[in-house]
Order: structure tokens, then C-alpha cells, then sequence
């Protein structure tokens, strides 16, 4: 998430208002579940005219002195909510201020008069990375992944046009232009191309010719309720197709889970799930079915037999893809945590929080670790499946959506820059490679910044092809870094 703030505030009469006992300046701790602690500063403040409000001081946000615009609501005797965006609950005695942050309910601990934190020092300096091998030009820019099989790349645009690319040289094979814009992955069998586009439809490529197949609306506006909506995940998370045993498993934005037949585009069932479906579609064993819901629901379906196996619950909205790791179901949430549930029973294993950063990021296996990314928490983080706790954690410095591409010895990532109104925290667009034993920073490519109101980098996952790193971009260009 790109935390954006700057709400309206309500018009006050000129005349002052006393003085909150909440005015001040508080500093101290916020712990997160994992058992991370990192400082946290608040400075309360009434302007005139105005409602009470804060300036936000915390470094492990990349923020200092950040002006919200966001309203403290007083709710007598010592209480107080801030209710957008944060979720806080407060409690003031004497000179000590405690109370939990965002859905994940994290303990504050803040103390009247204690020294703000500091403004965190300039990033490090990294070694740069090499030049491009080469660059395919899209015709426009992207938030889709690129997907490589047997040499070829494919991969759809925000301009409506989808591509096949030779992995070798970057050189056309064919373009399907005239599509609804492409957000998503695609999915691939021998004979075709699959994806979801921006309309809610799945549409069908041929994969020798680019040739349209069939398309299928998704979005049934008599069981959601309501039109196809337009970009509802703020951030253009789209659902990522599962093809298995010759039928495609997509998600959808009425709700639904469809079982599609990839030959004729026909509806073969629905499953009602409840809450749209943007996630991707995992595969548990041969028969169990893993998607997230926009509800903060976790949902293992038997292919089969069509029956809810579990179904468990975040905080959130889930946009990625759950996978199954030292026997806990594991999956990022809009709630600012990643979860772990057991298998057995669905109970809560363990939580990793990234302070106020929705889990955009589908975490990757490899050995025995998960490797996952963090949006505004701007980091790549090497996980125990098991408990939850980090191996390394590394700062790549810009929002980091897609999964972390992770090799023998090796971890990249891409990094957005978002220059919209209301943004909190300053990212760097690029694309970063780290030692995969140590999180250490090997080399870090660093891409223009966004125009006024636009995006810059990569914002879907990497590929990899043979001895390359592919990612698509908002600059419109298809690019091939060397893996070593």
C-alpha cells in the first residue's frame, strides 16, 4: 500500500478551543507480534481552525514529522480513536499514553515530553547494476508480470495489447493488440494463452499466433450486485489463473471461483466464495484449491468434490497467492501482517506485522525459507515457515508488490516510485539483487522517477529465463538484466 492521506476536515468557528491534554509531544515504543520493536513519536497538535490532529514520527516507516491531516477523535475519560488509515486506540494517564495500532491491534507504549525520534540519515550507497542486455519496447506501460516458457516471454499492458518476446535477443514473435488492458500473469498449456483483463473478462490467446481464442465475462453483475468496478484494488492486483489437468481455476470480482474448460472458454461451475477473488490460485497436494478473498478470507477448496475444506480469516483483504510451508498455510494480508494457520485445525500459528504496509507480495518457498516483499515497508524479508521470525530483513528502498525472485545464490526484487497526491513516504523505482545467505545488498539499479501522478519501476514479480532477469515496467519497456 502507498499510504495516501488528506482528508477533508470539517470547518470549525474561528474562536480558539481549549487545549486537549493530548497536545504534546509522545515518544516510545510499538511492538509488533513477531517481536520487533522500533520507535514511534507523535506530535498532537490543534490548528486553528481545526479538529485535533498529529505529525508521525517513525523511522522504521521511512517518515519524520509527516503532517496526516488525520482527525483524533476524543472519546472521554482518557480515550481517543483514530480511526482512518491507523485504526489506533488511546488511552491517556498522567503522562503515559498506551494503546494499540492498526488492525493488527500492535501495543504502543508512549511517554509525554520524551525526545522524538530521529530523522533517519541518507540511504546507503550501492554498487550500481550492469546495463540492459536489451529492451523490448510494449508500446505502453505495465503492472503485469512477465511470464517466460521454452525461450518466449509473455506478458499483457495497461494499453491492451499482449506480447510474445524471444528470451535470446528481445525481438518480436508476435502482438495482440485491441484488448482491454492487462493487469494480471497469464497461464499457459501447449496451445494457449490465458489471462484476466481490467474488465473482469478471461480472455484466450493463441500461443503459436497471438490469435483470439474466445473470451469469457467473469463479472456476473445479478450475483455481485453491482457493475464490473474499476480498479478496485487500488493497486491493479488481478487474479492470476491455475491451469490443472486441462481445466483453468480464476478467480473473480463477483465473487466467485470458476472452473473454466481452456479449449472452448466454457463455464464448467462457480463457487461462491463471498467476497471477490483477486488473489491468485494456489495448489495444495493434487486436489486442494488456495485463493484469498477481499473479505480477509483464506479458502481451501477440493476441486473435486467442490467442498470448503477450511476457511480461515484475516484482517484484511488478500491479494496474494497462499502457499503451504512447514505445515502452515501462509498468505499476506491488507491488514499489515503476513499469517501463518495450522493445516490441521486452522489455528493461528504466527503473525508478521510491517508496522502500517498491506502484504501485496505472495511469498516464494526455497530450502525451507520464505522469501517475501513489502510494499511501503520497502523490504525484503527471509522468513522461518515454522515460527515466523526473520532470517535477514534488508531495506531495498522503494515499494516492493511483486514475489521476490530467488535463484541458487541469489535474490532480486523490483522497487516502485509513486508521485500521486497525499503519498506518505518517498520511494525509489528499480531493481534490486541480494546475497540470498545474508540479505546483503549486492547491486541496485536506479530507475527515473514517476511523472505527477503517475508510477515508475516494476510493480509485478520478476522472471527468469536461462542466465537473465526479466521485468516489465511503467516506462513501456520489456527489459533483460544479466543474472550475474
Amino acid at each position: 500500500m502507498a499510504l495516501a492521506c488528506g482528508l477533508a476536515l470539517p470547518a470549525r468557528p474561528a474562536e480558539s478551543s481549549p487545549a486537549d491534554p493530548l497536545e504534546g509531544s509522545w515518544a516510545g515504543t510499538i511492538t509488533a507480534p513477531q517481536g520487533d520493536v522500533a520507535e514511534i513519536g507523535f506530535e498532537f497538535y490543534r490548528p486553528s481552525p481545526g479538529p485535533l490532529t498529529f505529525r508521525l514520527y517513525f523511522p522504521a516507516m521511512f517518515t519524520h514529522g509527516a503532517a496526516l491531516g488525520i482527525p483524533v477523535e476524543s472519546h472521554g475519560a482518557g480515550n481517543y480513536a483514530i480511526t482512518p488509515a491507523f485504526a489506533m486506540q488511546l488511552h491517556l494517564a498522567g503522562d503515559r499514553l498506551t494503546g494499540t495500532f492498526g488492525a493488527a491491534r500492535l501495543p504502543l507504549e508512549l511517554k509525554r515530553g520524551a525526545a522524538l525520534p530521529a530523522k533517519p540519515g541518507p540511504p546507503p550507497a550501492h554498487p550500481p547494476g550492469p546495463p540492459p542486455l536489451w529492451r523490448y519496447a510494449l508500446g505502453s506501460g505495465t503492472w503485469a508480470p512477465p511470464i517466460v516458457d521454452t525461450g518466449i516471454i509473455y506478458v499483457g499492458t495497461s494499453g491492451g495489447s499482449f506480447h510474445a518476446v524471444q528470451v535470446t535477443d528481445g525481438t518480436r514473435v508476435w502482438t495482440r493488440t485491441g484488448l482491454n488492458p492487462i493487469d494480471g500473469a497469464a497461464a499457459l498449456d501447449a496451445t494457449g494463452v490465458y489471462f484476466v483483463d481490467t474488465r473482469f473478462d478471461l480472455v484466450a490467446l493463441e500461443r503459436s499466433s497471438g490469435a483470439l481464442r474466445w473470451r469469457v465475462p467473469l463479472h456476473n453483475e445479478f450475483l455481485a450486485g453491482r457493475s464490473a468496478p474499476d480498479n478496485p484494488t487500488f493497486n491493479h492486483r488481478a487474479a492470476r489463473p491455475l491451469l490443472l489437468d486441462g481445466t483453468l481455476y480464476v478467480g473473480s470480482s463477483d465473487g466467485g471461483l470458476y472452473a473454466v474448460n481452456p479449449a472452448t472458454g466454457t463455464k464448467l461451475w462457480r463457487h461462491e466464495a463471498g467476497a471477490p477473488v483477486f488473489s491468485g490460485i494456489g495448489l495444495h497436494g493434487d486436489a486442494t484449491l488456495m485463493f484469498g478473498t477481499m473479505d480477509g478470507s483464506v479458502v481451501l477448496l477440493d476441486r473435486h468434490t467442490r467442498r470448503e475444506i477450511r476457511r480461515v480469516r484475516t484482517g484484511g483483504g488478500v491479494v496474494t497467492t497462499p502457499v503451504v510451508a512447514g505445515g502452515r498455510l501462509v498468505v499476506g494480508s491488507r491488514d499489515y501482517q503476513i499469517h501463518a494457520f495450522d493445516l490441521t485445525d486452522g489455528a493461528g500459528a504466527w503473525r508478521f506485522a510491517t508496522w502500517f504496509s498491506w502484504i501485496e507480495s505472495t511469498p516464494v518457498l526455497r530450502d525451507g525459507l520464505l522469501y517475501v516483499g513489502g510494499s511501503d515497508y520497502a523490504r525484503v524479508t527471509a522468513l522461518d515457515p515454522v515460527t515466523g521470525r526473520a532470517r535477514w530483513g534488508t531495506v531495498v528502498h522503494g515499494m516492493d508488490w511483486g514475489s521476490p525472485l530467488v535463484t541458487d545464490r541469489h535474490v532480486f526484487i523490483g522497487t516502485v516510485n509513486q508521485n500521486v497526491p497525499g503519498t506518505l513516504i518517498a520511494h525509489t523505482a528499480g531493481l534490486v539483487k541480494l546475497d540470498r545467505a545474508t540479505g546483503a545488498v549486492i547491486w541496485r539499479i536506479v530507475l527515473p522517477p514517476a511523472a505527477t501522478g503517475g508510477f515508475a519501476g516494476y510493480a509485478g514479480s520478476l522472471a527468469l529465463a536461462d542466465d537473465r532477469v526479466i521485468a516489465a515496467g511503467f516506462d513501456g519497456n520489456l527489459t533483460a538484466y544479466p543474472v550475474e
